[in-house]
């Protein structure tokens, strides 16, 4: 597939309804660090509950009997530990993707951050992205989700950084993982990853695959020619060629910005990224930022992204302006598929809005959705 995929025409989406509130912090929140801070992901367990997470360092859920009838327990599906060691990659978790086969035994990537300026003498300018050092890990639950846990270090590390841990070079690592989308085709498993440059890694998007979930070891990146990149830790591979471990962003023209929603699109027979990006608008002559999709066939090519709703974002944002979104996850509720890994023409894509008070950033952040639908 190549940009402009002769195939698809000229694929358009519109939004169909008015925003709705789905978690409103000021309601629902059990603590003030209850918020949503990653795309939601949302499955089937075994009894047929939805679970829809809401990801913020101690990690919870929504679960209902279907999308409009979430309620939102208390309990902690999985916290964060807060090791000092960077080398140990166990500071602060976020649970980014699930999968479940059967509804009962879950595994999750985690979005795990190393934050050097909580440590004493770990960072000296005491700046979080300063020293910001990020890498994806693998928990599992065995009770549908309502609890996780994850293999001691480093036996849960999927993808790491590059280099060992330096203050004030960030932020650097592997971050935000999308969906975990199963291939039928060749019977892989994929999610694809934001990476920030440092050193011989290239900034963008990677794609990572695997035939075996469950297993961290088992993860690799795409390298340019084949997925022969495994991105292990440089703290238990010292001696290993830095080659061995870069990946190779794929479309980065096309795609831009963050991978935050991945499924197979049946409407499109395609592939279906949305996330945030910015595009230069000629007939604007300024640059659009809000949620975009794009399209593909295998995962590595990518069709010119395309503009889905008009936004601010947090690093846009001006006093006066409307708050801004983040966090876009698209979800089919009438998926056949037990995680909702398969997409339609109508979705609902779910995204977090940061309540603003005197044009200053709070933990206040509503989890909202509204209906979109697509055309060629």
């Amino acid at each position: 597939m190549v940009t402009g995929d002769r195939g698809l025409g000229r694929p358009s989406v519109r939004v169909a309804s008015a925003e709705e509130v789905v978690f409103r912090w000021s309601r629902d929140a059990c603590e003030p660090n209850d918020a949503p801070d990653l795309p939601v992901r949302a499955f089937r367990d075994w009894s047929g509950q939805v679970q829809m997470t809401i990801s913020h360092i101690r990690n919870r859920r929504l679960t209902g009997s279907n999308f409009d009838r979430l309620r939102h327990p208390c309990e902690v599906s999985l916290g964060s530990h807060g090791n000092p060691d960077p080398g140990r990659f166990d500071d602060r978790e976020w649970i980014a993707a699930t999968y479940t086969h059967d509804g009962r035994t879950v595994i999750a990537l985690v979005h795990n951050e190393y934050q050097g300026h909580r440590h004493p003498l770990r960072c000296p300018s005491g700046r979080y992205f300063s020293c910001w050092y990020n890498a994806i890990t693998l928990a599992r639950s065995e009770d549908g989700g309502q609890t996780f846990e994850h293999a001691p270090s480093p036996g849960h590390l999927v993808a790491a950084p590059l280099y060992p841990y330096r203050p004030e070079t960030g932020p650097v690592g592997v971050l935000s993982p999308s969906n975990i989308v199963f291939d039928r085709r060749d019977g892989h498993y994929y999610s694809l990853v934001n990476v920030r440059r440092l050193g011989a890694q290239p900034e963008g998007t990677c794609v990572l695959r695997t035939r075996t979930p469950g297993r961290a070891d088992s993860w690799h990146a795409w390298g340019g020619a084949a997925f022969d990149r495994r991105m292990a830790s440089p703290y238990s591979l010292p001696g290993t060629p830095v080659a061995n471990r870069v990946c190779e962003p794929v479309s980065e023209r096309e795609i831009g910005g963050v991978p935050q929603s991945l499924t197979y699109n049946t409407y499109f027979d395609r592939f279906l990224l949305v996330g945030r990006a910015g595009a230069w608008d000629p007939r604007r002559r300024r640059v659009v930022w809000g949620f975009y999709f794009s399209l593909s066939k295998d995962l590595l090519h990518w069709t010119e992204r395309r503009l889905i709703m008009e936004t601010e974002f947090v690093e846009t944002y001006r006093c006066g302006d409307r708050n801004p979104y983040n966090y876009a996850s698209v979800i089919d509720r009438r998926s056949q598929s037990r995680n909702f890994a398969t997409s339609g023409r109508r979705v609902d894509l779910y995204f977090t809005r940061y309540n603003y008070e005197r044009c200053r950033q709070t933990q206040n952040r509503d989890l909202l959705r509204v209906a979109i639908e697509f055309s060629k």
